[in-house]
């Protein structure tokens, strides 16, 4: 009797990234349409490190980088969003 209801999930709700083999699924629309405004590889290293939880150095494998670059496209990218974001907020605010 602790279960009162059933949420059903699809991924319709979801923007969807596929990033190597793994599709992610993320729900917040404004998370995800900031993402799709990343270039495809700044997008991937975002998706790995923070969803995927892989360290720099296992993206730099998988996406064939050196590790440093990895460190640079990630904060260049997490500023983008920031921006982004801050810019969807403010434009809600009006």
């Amino acid at each position: 009797m602790k279960q009162l209801s059933v949420t059903d999930d699809y991924m319709i709700d979801h923007d969807l990234f596929q990033v190597l083999e793994y599709d992610i699924g993320i729900k917040d629309e404004l998370l995800g349409e900031a993402l799709s405004n990343l270039t495809d590889e700044k997008r991937d290293i975002i998706l790995l490190s923070y969803f995927l939880d892989m360290t720099d150095k296992e993206i730099a494998e998988a996406l064939h980088l050196v590790r440093s670059t990895v460190q640079y496209k990630r904060t260049t990218a997490l500023k983008e969003l920031k921006r982004r974001l801050e810019e969807k907020d403010n434009d809600d605010e009006k």
